[in-house]
């Protein structure tokens, strides 16, 4: 079963998904969601077991409004959630090689960036 747009209306419901997909990487990953860390409370944390694997901070972001630029308010969005990651500090802890990911979603329409600690 794959979840519609219309299923997908806020961050917290697409947040729940990614939770529920990353679960079957608890053999590799500690987990994390939703932990006070740092200066805020991160979204998803894929904290790796092994070192010497890479380790992934994920921040998600709901664009609410309908904008006549929507690309770029995507686009907008997803480096303020990398700034978000590095600004409260939500790698605290994690070791080796981190990737942090900003997903901005509004209805059909995402923007993923990434950045490499």
């Amino acid at each position: 079963m794959i979840p519609s747009c219309h299923d997908l209306e806020k961050e917290n419901s697409y947040h729940m998904m990614m939770l529920g997909m990353c679960l079957c990487l608890d053999k590799d990953y500690e987990i994390i969601s939703n932990r006070e860390v740092g200066k805020g409370r991160d979204d998803l944390i894929l904290k790796a077991k092994d070192e010497k694997k890479t380790s992934f901070v994920l921040e998600f972001k709901y664009l609410k409004k309908d904008k006549k630029a929507l690309e770029k308010a995507l686009d907008d969005l997803s480096n303020k959630a990398i700034q978000q990651i590095k600004d409260n500090k939500y790698d605290y802890g994690l070791k080796g090689k981190v990737i942090y990911i900003g997903l901005v979603h509004h209805g059909k329409d995402v923007n993923i960036k990434w950045e490499e600690k």
